[in-house]
C-alpha cells in the first residue's frame, strides 16, 4: 500500500528540462535588466514578463493537466517574444524598404545608388543607410519606387508575410503555428523593417524541391549563397545550373539598363562599406566581426561550412543555414531565420530553449542557440528522431 502511494521520482531528462527552465529564466533576466517598455521611459521589461510568464504557465497547466519543463519554456519564449516585439514599434518602420525604394529613385535620376565615400557615423534616417544589392535588382526598384509609397509598403509586407507563411508551412508547421511562427523576433523585425531576408527565407525553405533558389538569394546577399554549397555537397549539378544560368540571363538582360559602371560601383560600394564598419560598430550588427578580432571571425565562418559538410541531405541543409548565420559579415535579427531548420531539427526542450535565447533583444547572448545546434549535432539525444524541418520532403532529395 505505502509502495502504490510513492510519487514517481522524475527522470534525468524531465531534471533536465527544469535546469533549461532555470537557464532561460536566469539568460532573459539578465539580458533584460534595463529594458522599459514600450520606450525607454516606460515600465520595466522583466516584472511585466514575468508576471506574463506564470500567467501563461498557468493557462497551459490548466489545458494539459501537468507541469511540464517543455510548457514553462514555452511561456517564458512567448512572452519574451511578445514583449520584444512590442519595443520594435519604437523603431523606423519598414526602414529597409525604404533603403531599398531610395535606391530605386537614386537610379531612375541618375544619382550615385552606391557609396562613394566611408561611413564615419550611423545615420539618423535610417533609410539613407547604403544600399548593397546588385545592380540587376535597380530597374525592379525603380519601377517600385515610381509607385505610390502606401501602395507599395502594403504589398510588400502582406507579400513577405505570405512567403514567410510557405516557407514555414513547408518546413512542416501547421498553418495556425506558422502564423504565430511570425511573432518570432527574427520575423516580426524583418516584417516591421521590410527587409528582403523574410521573402529570401522562402526560397531556403524550398531548398529540396528548387535547389536553384539558393543560388538566387545570392542575388540579394551574397553571403546567402553560402548555402548553394549544399547543392554540391549533394551533387545536385542541375540546380546549381539553372541558378547561374538565371542569375546570367538577369545580369545580361539588365546590363543595357543599369550599365557596366554599376558593377564597378557596387564593388566599390561594398568595399566602403567593409572599410566602414569598423568606424561603425553598428554596421556589424551582432555579427562575430562585432566581439572578435582579426581573422577569427573567417576562420569560424570556414569552420562551419565544414561542420556543414558533414551533414547529410536535409540535415546537411539546415546545417547550411546555420553556417550562413555564422558567415555573415553583418548580422540583424532577420538573418537569423535561416537557422530556424536547424533549431527545428532539436527536440522541443532544446528547440524552446533555442528560441527563448533569440527571444529576446539580439546580441552576443544568440549565438548560445548556435552553440546548441552544433552541440546537438554531436548529441542525438538532443535531436529529433523523426520528423524536424521538411517532412514532405523525405524521400524527394
Amino acid at each position: 500500500m505505502r509502495s502504490g502511494l510513492r510519487r514517481r521520482r522524475p527522470g534525468r531528462s524531465t531534471l533536465l528540462g527544469w535546469l533549461a527552465v532555470v537557464a532561460l529564466v536566469g539568460y532573459i533576466v539578465v539580458a533584460v535588466y534595463d529594458w522599459r517598455l514600450p520606450s525607454k521611459d516606460g515600465t520595466s521589461f522583466g516584472p511585466v514578463w514575468a508576471a506574463l510568464s506564470v500567467v501563461a504557465v498557468l493557462v497551459l497547466r490548466t489545458f494539459r493537466g501537468r507541469w511540464e519543463p517543455v510548457d514553462a519554456l514555452a511561456a517564458a519564449t512567448a512572452a519574451a517574444a511578445l514583449l520584444t516585439d512590442l519595443v520594435q514599434f519604437n523603431g523606423q518602420l519598414l526602414r529597409d524598404l525604404g533603403i531599398y525604394l531610395r535606391a530605386g529613385e537614386h537610379f531612375s535620376t541618375g544619382s550615385p545608388v552606391y557609396l562613394t565615400s566611408l561611413v564615419t557615423e550611423a545615420p539618423i534616417d535610417k533609410t539613407t543607410y547604403p544600399f548593397l544589392y546588385p545592380p540587376p535588382t535597380l530597374p525592379v526598384l525603380a519601377v517600385l519606387a515610381a509607385l505610390p509609397e502606401p501602395l507599395v509598403a502594403a504589398g510588400w509586407v502582406v507579400g513577405s508575410a505570405g512567403l514567410a507563411i510557405l516557407g514555414l508551412r513547408l518546413l512542416g508547421l501547421s498553418l495556425p503555428w506558422a502564423a504565430v511562427a511570425l511573432l518570432w523576433p527574427p520575423f516580426f523585425q524583418g516584417l516591421y523593417v521590410g527587409n528582403v531576408a523574410v521573402p529570401a527565407f522562402a526560397l531556403f525553405a524550398a531548398a529540396p524541391w528548387f535547389g536553384s533558389g539558393l543560388v538566387l538569394a545570392g542575388a540579394f546577399k551574397a553571403y546567402s549563397a553560402v548555402a548553394a554549397v549544399w547543392l554540391v555537397r549533394e551533387r545536385h549539378l542541375r540546380s546549381i545550373v539553372v541558378g547561374v544560368a538565371i542569375l546570367g540571363g538577369l545580369a545580361v538582360v539588365t546590363l543595357p539598363l543599369v550599365g557596366l559602371d554599376a558593377w564597378s560601383a557596387w564593388l566599390e560600394g561594398l568595399r566602403l562599406y567593409a572599410a566602414s564598419q569598423p568606424l561603425v560598430p553598428v554596421l556589424l550588427g551582432f555579427g562575430l566581426g562585432a566581439y572578435l578580432p582579426g581573422m577569427v571571425p573567417l576562420a569560424l565562418a570556414l569552420a562551419a561550412v565544414v561542420w556543414a559538410w558533414l551533414g547529410r541531405r536535409l540535415d546537411g541543409l539546415a546545417r547550411f543555414g546555420v553556417a550562413t548565420v555564422v558567415a555573415s559579415p553583418s548580422l540583424f535579427t532577420h538573418g537569423f531565420l535561416v537557422a530556424l531548420p536547424a533549431l527545428l531539427g532539436l527536440r522541443p526542450v532544446a528547440l524552446w530553449l533555442a528560441l527563448g535565447i533569440t527571444s529576446v533583444a539580439p546580441g552576443l547572448g544568440w549565438w548560445l542557440a548556435i552553440v546548441l545546434v552544433v552541440v546537438a549535432s554531436a548529441i542525438p539525444d538532443l535531436r529529433c528522431t523523426s520528423g524536424g524541418p521538411w517532412p514532405r520532403a523525405y524521400g524527394t532529395v
